[in-house]
This record gives C-alpha cells, sequence and structure tokens, in this order.
C-alpha cells in the first residue's frame, strides 16, 4: 500500500531496524528475567538459612521459662547487626535476640507447621526478610520470627542488574552491527539486480543478468520475457507499418495514373497527397530500423547519423544542415522515441527548406532536453503556429505539409511529459520547432496506446 508523498521505505533498513529491536528487546527482557531469578534463587536461600536457624533454637528452648539451652550465634547478641529473632508462645512471654536492643519485630501468628515470609523495616530502616514458623512443643504453640537484612543483597543484585543491561545493550549493538554486514552481503546480489535494470534503462544492455538469488530468479525471468515481448511487439508494429506502406504504393500508383490520363485533377491530387505519406511514413520505418529497442538515446553519435541518412534521402535538394550539440553522452530517453521524434522534425523541415537547415540539442542539467529544427523555407503563419500543438492528430487536415509528422511529433512529447513550440526561426526566417522534454534517470517510457496488448 502507497500513499502520497510517502516514500517506500527501504527493505534493508527496515529489517535492521526491525531485527535490531528485537534483539535488543530480548535481551532486556532476558536481563531483567535473570535479576528476578536471582532474587527468587537468593530468597529461597535466606529463608533455608533462617530456617536452620529457628530448628536449632526450637530444639533447646524451654517453653515453660522461654530459656535456650545452648549458646547463639554471636549476629544474635550483637548489637542491631542485622540478624534478629522473636520468640512468641513461652511461658515467660517473648524471647527477643539481643542483637535487637530495644526495638521489637514485627511478628505474624502461624499454625503448627506452617511457615510465611514477609518484608519489614529494620531498627535501622533496612529492609528486613523475615521468616515465620509455627511449631508445637510440648502441646505448647509456639511462634518464631527470623529476620535478616538483605540489603546488601539487594545492592549486589542491583548491581548485577546494571551490569547486564550494559552487557545487553552492547551484545545488542555487537548483533545489530554483524546482522547488518549479514544483510547487506545478501542484499548486494540484490543491488546487482538493481544496476542490471539502470544499465537496461540506459540501453548499456538488453536483459537482466541470471546470476541472482534464487528468490529473485522468478521475477527476473518473468521481467526478461515482458522486455522479449515488448521489443517484439514493437518490431512487429514497425514491420507492418512498412509492410502497408509497401502494400498501399502500387494500387496508389495505378490511381494516380489513372488520374493523369482521366485527366481528374481530384484523383490526382487526393493520389499525390497520398504518396507523400506512403513516402514519409516508409523513411520512418527505415530510420526506426536502425535503432534498438531499449536503447538510450545518445545525441552525439544518433544526431549526425540521422542527418546523414536524411541528406541522402533529400540528396536531390543538396541540403546543408548544420547540428549544434552540447548534450554530452546517453540521455534517459528511449533512442526510438528520440529518433522517430528528431526524425519527424527534420523531414519536415527537409521538405521545406531551401538550402539551410540547423538542428539545436542541449540538456540542461539532469532536468530536461531541448531540441530545435529551423529551417530557411516560407515557415508558416504565426497564428496557425501557435495552434499547431492543440490540433493534434488533425493536423494533416488543416495545414498541408505540416501535418502527420508534426502530429507524431506532438504525440511524443504528450508521452513524456514535454512541450512542442513552433514559430519562425530568428536565424534562418523559416519554420522553427522546438521540443523540450523532462529527463527521468532511470525511468522506462510508458508504452503507447497502440502498444499495448
Amino acid at each position: 500500500m502507497s500513499f502520497a508523498g510517502r516514500q517506500p521505505a527501504s527493505l534493508e533498513r527496515s529489517l535492521n531496524r526491525t531485527l535490531g529491536t528485537l534483539v535488543l528487546v530480548s535481551l532486556v527482557v532476558i536481563s531483567l528475567a535473570g535479576t528476578w531469578i536471582g532474587r527468587q534463587a537468593m530468597e529461597q536461600f535466606v529463608a533455608s538459612r533462617l530456617a536452620h536457624d529457628a530448628e536449632a533454637l526450637i530444639a533447646t528452648l524451654d517453653p515453660e521459662t522461654g530459656q535456650l539451652g545452648r549458646s547463639l550465634p554471636p549476629v544474635y547478641n550483637q548489637p542491631l547487626s542485622g540478624h534478629y529473632f522473636v520468640i512468641r508462645g513461652t511461658g515467660s512471654g517473648p524471647v527477643r535476640s539481643r542483637s535487637l536492643w530495644d526495638a521489637d519485630l514485627e511478628t505474624i501468628d502461624a499454625a503448627p507447621g506452617e511457615s510465611k515470609a514477609t518484608f519489614a523495616d529494620g531498627p535501622q530502616g533496612q529492609t528486613l526478610f523475615v521468616w515465620h514458623a509455627g511449631y508445637l512443643l510440648h502441646g505448647q504453640r509456639i511462634n518464631v520470627s527470623m529476620a535478616e537484612d538483605i540489603a546488601p543483597l539487594l545492592l549486589a543484585l542491583k548491581r548485577f542488574l546494571v551490569a547486564a543491561l550494559i552487557a545487553a545493550f552492547a551484545a545488542a549493538a555487537l548483533m545489530y552491527w554483524l546482522q547488518k554486514r549479514i544483510l547487506r552481503r545478501g542484499f548486494e546480489q540484490i543491488d546487482a539486480v538493481r544496476e542490471d535494470v539502470r544499465r537496461l534503462s540506459h540501453g548499456e544492455s538488453g536483459e537482466l543478468g541470471s546470476d541472482v538469488p534464487e528468490e529473485v530468479k522468478p521475477l527476473v525471468a518473468e521481467f526478461n520475457a515482458l522486455i522479449t515481448a515488448w521489443r517484439g511487439h514493437l518490431q512487429r508494429s514497425r514491420n507492418a507499418m512498412g509492410n502497408l506502406a509497401h502494400a498501399l504504393k502500387s494500387p496508389l500508383q495505378v490511381l494516380l495514373q489513372h488520374g493523369n490520363d482521366s485527366h481528374d485533377e481530384t484523383i490526382t491530387t487526393q493520389s499525390e497527397r497520398m504518396r507523400q505519406i506512403i513516402d514519409r511514413e516508409l523513411r520512418q520505418a527505415r530510420l526506426a530500423g536502425n535503432a534498438h529497442a531499449g536503447q538510450r538515446f545518445n545525441p552525439e553519435t544518433d544526431v549526425p547519423d540521422l542527418v546523414e541518412l536524411l541528406s541522402s534521402l533529400y540528396r536531390d535538394k543538396a541540403l546543408v544542415i548544420d547540428t549544434e550539440i552540447d548534450a554530452p553522452g546517453r540521455v534517459s530517453l528511449d533512442q526510438e522515441d528520440m529518433l522517430e521524434l528528431l526524425g519527424n522534425l527534420l523531414d519536415n523541415a527537409a521538405k521545406w527548406a531551401s538550402r539551410h537547415i540547423m538542428v539545436t540539442v542541449t540538456t540542461k542539467g539532469e532536468e530536461s532536453f531541448r531540441i530545435t529544427v529551423e529551417d530557411d523555407g516560407p515557415g508558416t503563419d504565426p497564428a496557425i503556429s501557435r495552434e499547431l500543438p492543440a490540433r493534434g492528430a488533425r493536423f494533416d487536415e488543416a495545414t498541408p505539409g505540416y501535418g502527420l509528422g508534426l502530429s507524431i511529433v506532438c504525440d511524443i512529447v504528450e508521452l513524456y511529459g514535454g512541450q512542442a513550440i513552433f514559430g519562425r526561426s530568428d536565424r534562418l526566417g523559416g519554420f522553427c520547432a522546438s521540443v523540450v522534454l523532462p529527463v527521468r534517470p532511470a525511468a522506462i517510457r510508458p508504452a503507447r496506446p497502440d502498444e499495448r496488448p
């Protein structure tokens, strides 16, 4: 789907962005998941250790007096050490570790055999992991709450998370670079196809190369088949035009002879007019036969060749045809179309010129292409010249001598979205035809209505 004003995105860039995003998101998710798993493992480890300490306390506890029968680990006697316990349910009241000093520890009643884990604030505001358990000792319910400061463990876990995220971003950057290299190597083969298309559009090759990835081969094959079919269709059309003109010459000569014998001026005039049109079309077919379908127009070589051929066709007039070419190299315009356009302009000029014709070909950067043909003939009325581009295919009906050829010129100009200007030549005094066409580099011209299947 395309939208107005929106350029199609690069497939390579889209793949790079998509894969890069997926890699980064995956690594971040893995880092976060690893941190969560690490925290769960930490809590289970602390809970297991606190449960072991609670079992040791209960094993030596006298439920009536609340006395412990064995010495405690030093961390439970050191004030505010971060390791605390509270035993409730004894006959003498709660038993608290000396490490609590004058603080207290929030406890939870737990049924015998039941255990729970919670978080609480310690005496110094630190985060405590508290393990609660219920016991039945000599028929008496006892609740034990064991607590440990896990701030150092949380700090270590946070540092691990930061390091994991940094490593994830670094790994993502490395994988993004590697993926770009891999995708670039893959798209280099596609670039070869693009270069073949460029060479084809400039007339430097006749078809796309077959050394392409398997996924692209069907597309290349279809494209080459389309080019072959188009060339064949175009050539058949031109051959048909020439054959038709040849076929009409003989019966037309009979009509012309009949008109002369019978002194019928109408038959003679119309037959002569038809003969001129047929001769012109034969010349155009001959000119077009020198071109190759799909090639780009090269003014430096194609214009002199066309001038030489036209001079030979009008050898009896001894025409002087000067050329001024300021268009180096090939122009991204179809060779056949340009030869047909210029051939018609030159043919019209040669028909009416007294002796001198001037052809000027120039380019304006890579934006436009101009062809100007002037002659020293009688020219035409300025009012008629202004109307010529609008008359289309009816030139031949309105202005004898400036008809079919200029009609074809205007058709080609319209095909390319250009402009045709007709008037009087300031340099030679006769007719002046100027054509300006936009240059679209890498563009293949659209098919004409008569060339479409």
